[in-house]
């Protein structure tokens, strides 16, 4: 027993003799069609440079067969128009792939991959419209979305055996295999795109939770979570001293600015006044010197930053407390024996 290969060309055909007959109840439309695809392809199994007949004079002929009267005109609507159009596009085609044997062979060939076809096009439906609302995950989807392409996939193989095909389904058929094919490429590169996507969240996430814990802080002081702008120290005796100089236990200096920035911290709300940083006696300026002082500034348009006004002089903020507790010195540990 040989096994027949239903060709594109005579699912197209099949298709276009379905619209022809579209006017007759569904339940007589399968039965004039039942089994056409399978006829069809046994009939021409042994020659393929063999035509197929026009879809419309084919299905007039099983009117005819079956008692049935003539179509009348009607209008016809813009779906039902492409899918005809479609149709008979697929079948002139048809008759000369048929015509070339090569051509035959490799259009066969590709006939046998058309279930992969199906699953193919329904993941570009799920990840265009995951795409759509950011959901996309690189060549997968995330979350839920698999079940929307469950439901596709489907409904793209129950669309490719020929089943759930109302009216102006082939249309959309076909205008969404035109539509699949364009966007395959530039959705195979998107999806495999690292700087796009929202696929691309697990991946930027991961990367800061690397940065917090390999990089180095940013420059800057904190207390408990919230920056230090300044710094005010007091002597034993609970007096508030000046020009302080903090180092950390490596000798580098405590800033909470960078004084190596040309950038200039700003102290206030728009920059009207910045901090002022003092300078060693190397010519170096410093941001390790306590309390810091700010002063007036202005946005200079030469420098295209904001810069402290000429002739504008520092003021030192007020410390938080006129006096506190003086220390008391360290008290002799006992000795055990004692």
């Amino acid at each position: 027993m040989t096994t027949s290969t239903v060709t594109p060309e005579i699912v197209a055909f099949a298709q276009g003799v379905r619209a022809a007959l579209a006017d007759l109840p569904a339940e007589e439309v399968d039965d004039l069609t039942d089994g056409l695809e399978a006829d069809l392809a046994e009939a021409y199994a042994e020659d393929l440079q063999r035509e197929l007949p026009d879809p419309g004079a084919y299905a007039t002929e099983l009117r005819a067969a079956a008692g049935l009267p003539m179509r009348t005109k009607v209008k016809t609507g813009v779906l039902a128009g492409l899918a005809q159009s479609w149709a008979d596009t697929r079948a002139d085609v048809g008759v000369a792939i048929r015509r070339n044997p090569a051509l035959a062979s490799v259009v066969e060939f590709l006939g046998e991959l058309r279930p992969a076809w199906w699953i193919v096009r329904a993941w570009l439906a799920a990840w265009l419209v995951a795409w759509f609302f950011g959901n996309e995950r690189g060549f997968g989807l995330a979350g839920s979305w698999w079940l929307v392409f469950v439901a596709f996939a489907v409904v793209s193989v129950q669309w490719g055996r020929g089943r759930w095909q109302g009216a102006g389904v082939p249309a959309l058929i076909a205008i969404g295999n035109v539509v699949a094919v364009v966007a395959f490429l530039p959705v195979m590169a998107a999806a495999d795109d690292p700087r796009s996507s929202a696929g691309d969240f697990d991946r930027g996430f991961q990367s800061g939770v690397d940065a917090t814990v390999n990089d180095p802080p940013a420059d800057g002081l904190t207390f408990r979570g919230h920056p230090v702008a300044n710094i005010f120290a007091y002597d034993a005796s609970g007096k508030p001293l000046r020009d302080v100089q903090l180092f950390t236990p490596d000798g580098k200096p405590l800033e909470p600015y960078a004084s190596q920035s040309d950038d200039v911290p700003c102290a206030a709300n728009e920059c009207s006044t910045v901090w002022q940083s003092r300078q060693l006696e190397t010519g170096q300026p410093v941001f390790n010197v306590f309390p810091l002082g700010t002063v007036a500034a202005e946005w200079d348009d030469q420098a295209q930053q904001t810069v402290p006004k000429p002739g504008a002089t520092a003021v030192v903020p007020k410390a938080p407390y006129l006096k506190v507790p003086g220390v008391l010195a360290p008290k002799k540990v006992a000795n055990s024996n004692e």
